[in-house]
């Protein structure tokens, strides 16, 4: 059934008004938020109605509504309105994105302590991932004639090292050699390329005796790699959610983080489809029975060289969707031009 306009901006108010109070909404509220002059006998049969459509419930008899899930959707899809961020909103934004590091995995934790506290919800934040994610660059600094650092920089930037000590000494000119061995055979190939062959070709061509130190470039590039592919989960500000009346049950909040803390869960969150900038799963949407009291807001950013990220707010379904859109895809465009600008520089 069509919602008449009256029902949608009743609905519009009823959801507006429990977003800042956290209580049923009774007909008064609703009638000093009505851009018409209604009265409060005409916005009770409305909300009557209106919870036999599904889109309110009465928790308690006499009380006032609450908003359902799928009024909730309706809210997000027809009625809410653009947010727009003021000038401290836009600073807030900026001091968060006032941070340069080197290292991808920290930037993004990072990112998600700040997307919690710019949004005062959970934060969820996942590393990028290429369609073709592969090694840009080997570097092996020799410590001693049997130990040596391996460093390794991925086609997202990811920077990774790691000591390797050796079983048969070698020599400057044979690490020199390795290095350029690796950067010759071993770089921007997929994965399943750094065999064994490659490495036998490698060290032929090169005429040096360093297979063992080959192998073992190769085996912890095999093991960033799948890492990567298997993208990392950081959950930030999950204490947040302590702070509104729906998680005060001590069982009901434990069981919700539980959930966030599980990576498998979160990797099969619904994200943003092709062309879509948000994507606002709420309730059953998300696909977790977990997460059925609860609305799950994720953006993507973009790290270069076709690397995907993802930056996610879990809170309650009264979130204030407007203003969290408005700031998470904000913050999301700011990392994906400082991820770029560092690629460029680097």
């Amino acid at each position: 059934m069509k919602l008449s306009d009256r029902k949608k901006q009743i609905l519009k108010a009823v959801v507006d008004d429990y977003i800042q109070t956290a209580e049923p909404v009774g007909s008064r509220a609703v009638v000093v938020r009505m851009e018409t002059p209604v009265s409060s006998a005409t916005v009770r049969n409305e909300m009557a109605e209106l919870e036999n459509l599904g889109y309110l419930e009465q928790p308690h008899t006499s009380a006032g509504r609450v908003p359902s899930n799928l009024g909730y959707r309706m809210y997000v899809d027809e009625l809410m309105e653009r947010y727009h961020l003021t000038g401290a909103d836009l600073a807030e934004v900026q001091k968060a994105l006032k941070f340069r590091m080197r290292e991808l995995d920290r930037l993004i934790f990072e990112a998600g302590k700040m997307v919690s506290e710019l949004t005062h919800h959970a934060a969820i934040a996942l590393t990028p991932v290429a369609d073709t994610e592969s090694i840009r660059r080997f570097e092996v600094i020799q410590v001693d004639k049997t130990t040596v650092v391996l460093i390794l920089v991925t086609t997202t930037d990811q920077i990774r090292n790691r000591i390797c000590r050796l079983n048969v000494p070698l020599s400057g000119l044979e690490i020199s050699a390795a290095n350029r061995a690796l950067n010759a055979y071993f770089t921007n190939i997929p994965l399943h390329d750094m065999n064994g062959d490659r490495i036998a070709r490698a060290e032929s061509e090169t005429g040096a005796e360093i297979t063992e130190l080959l192998v073992a470039a190769i085996d912890f590039a095999a093991d960033v790699l799948r890492r990567i592919l298997n993208r990392e989960v950081y959950l930030s500000g999950a204490t947040q959610l302590l702070q509104y009346p729906e998680y005060r049950d001590v069982d009901r909040a434990r069981a919700l983080l539980d959930c966030l803390s599980d990576r498998e869960t979160v990797v099969k969150l619904p994200e943003p489809e092709p062309g879509e900038t948000i994507r606002v799963s709420i309730g059953e949407e998300t696909g977790v029975q977990a997460l059925d009291d609860v609305s799950v807001v994720v953006t993507s950013y973009e790290a270069g060289h076709g690397a995907r990220g993802l930056l996610g707010v879990v809170g309650p379904t009264r979130m204030d969707y407007a203003r969290v859109c408005a700031r998470l895809q904000k913050f999301s465009e700011g990392l994906s031009q400082i991820l770029n600008e560092q690629q460029r520089n680097g």
